[in-house]
């Protein structure tokens, strides 16, 4: 290696380091609204080019940003307890929806040393947030004095890929305070401080190494989607909450009717017990005319037998 190498790097990331600081020359403006924006901005280097202009459909913009998820905790932190540490959608679906279009049209506009800067804007809700931990003298905010914050990133195209950069995530601009004691309060430009990007699913993102050396010099993560394998893949849910597990149906059980079998035997008995009676009645009225028979039915009137018929001879 020549000796001169390293100094001239070393030049080199400075010069990257107070551009990127400075922030990107902005071109053209797509979108500008309360909500936020859309603009075009020149690439840091001028050696790199995009792959630019470039038709993507809006769907597939959204589903990038649909997978882009923040993580709390970074460094010791995370290698402790990473599993457990709270994830974030970094865009919610109203914020996608009014991005995604813009995107898409910002990079069919693109030139190959232009890339795509967007920012979206989350109204501060009253008693979100209160400054606490400042001595006497340092000003607090009331729950109607919330600040807004702002999510901020840029991404452009070089081959199948799409680059993908959160320089800001939920960050409040407020002046820090002014009190010279050993617990004041200092303003942190990226809002990422202690805190991991990562993308979901993890099959459409490519390995560091193809992030480009001037989105490393900004010290922060550049996702590298392989945007075809993201448009194959799944759509992810926008929220990192797991879904509840749905409760298995239980088929119903079926009771006989008792009621029917019950009035089935008691008319059943109804009719054994009418049966019986007709026999009953019968036997009655055959025992009456039975009785109703007089004593001296086989005797003569006199009160003597009846004389036997003859037998009849033979000649």
């Amino acid at each position: 290696m020549s000796r001169y190498y390293v100094p001239t790097l070393f030049f080199l990331c400075i010069l990257l380091t107070a551009a990127c600081a400075t922030g990107p020359q902005r071109d053209v403006t797509i979108q500008e609204s309360a909500r936020g924006g859309v603009y075009l901005e020149r690439i840091p280097t001028r050696q790199f080019q995009a792959t630019h202009p470039i038709r993507l459909a809006p769907e597939l913009i959204a589903k990038s940003l649909q997978g882009v998820l923040v993580r709390d905790g970074k460094g010791l932190l995370q290698s402790i307890g990473a599993h457990d540490s709270p994830t974030t959608a970094a865009f919610s679906r109203e914020e996608i929806t009014f991005l995604a279009p813009a995107i898409a049209d910002g990079l069919s506009q693109a030139a190959a040393d232009q890339q795509i800067g967007f920012r979206v804007v989350q109204t501060g809700e009253a008693g979100s947030r209160d400054r606490t931990g400042a001595g006497v003298g340092s000003g607090s905010l009331s729950p109607q004095q919330a600040p807004d914050s702002t999510t901020a990133g840029r991404l452009f195209v070089y081959g199948r890929s799409l680059y993908l950069t959160i320089h800001q995530f939920r960050h409040q601009t407020e002046p820090p305070d002014t009190i010279n004691m050993p617990n004041r309060r200092l303003p942190e430009p990226t809002g990422l401080r202690n805190r991991s990007v990562l993308f979901m699913p993890e099959s459409a993102l490519r390995p560091d190494i193809y992030a480009p050396p001037f989105a490393a010099a900004e010290g922060l993560t550049t996702l590298v989607i392989d945007y075809d394998a993201l448009a194959k893949a799944p759509t992810a849910l926008p929220q990192a909450s797991p879904a509840p597990e749905p409760i298995p149906a239980v088929a119903p059980v079926v009771v006989p009717p008792l009621k029917d079998d019950l009035q089935q035997i008691k008319d059943q008995m109804k009719q054994k017990e009418s049966e019986v009676e007709e026999l009953r009645k019968e036997l009655q009225e055959i025992k009456r005319q039975l009785g109703s028979q007089p004593p001296d039915a086989g005797k003569a009137p006199s009160g003597k037998p009846l004389p036997a018929k003859p037998e009849r001879r033979q000649p």
